[in-house]
């Protein structure tokens, strides 16, 4: 923890495109700055057929599961068919469910997603990422 009060500083965002090659394993979506971070936004979308995916939480040593989403097919891609709202506070008690909502993270803790299937061939996941550091 800081020693003096840190206040949001720069903007730390990430998009990150999985495919099938990916298969199950985890792919970190965002890296908190030395300081911490805050993150307001994270969302996926996909081309493929209802995939699951984990949000997961690590801090360094140890990995703890958030949530596990269904995707919708072609969220996020298509009219009428929105992205999957991965810090949704109905699916994350912890989160704030409010306009501002947001989750803490500390010194160079991360974020990371794991399918729990393996995608189709040439269909993806973007999931984008949009924080601050302290």
């Amino acid at each position: 923890m800081a020693t003096t009060p840190d206040y949001l500083g720069a903007r730390n965002s990430k998009c990150t495109i999985i495919t099938n090659s990916d298969g199950t394993t985890a792919q970190t979506i965002f890296t908190a700055g030395t300081n911490g971070a805050r993150v307001h936004l994270v969302s996926a979308s996909t081309d493929d057929t209802t995939p699951s995916l984990t949000l997961m939480k690590n801090d360094g040593t140890t990995s703890c599961i958030l949530a596990t989403f269904e995707l919708p097919t072609n969220s996020g891609r298509v009219n009428g068919a929105p992205a999957v709202d991965l810090l949704d506070p109905a699916v994350i008690p912890s989160i704030p469910a409010d306009p501002g909502r947001f989750l803490t993270l500390g010194a160079d803790e991360t974020l990371a997603v794991a399918m729990t299937t393996t995608l189709t061939v040439d269909k993806t996941v973007h999931v984008v990422v949009d924080g601050v550091n302290y």
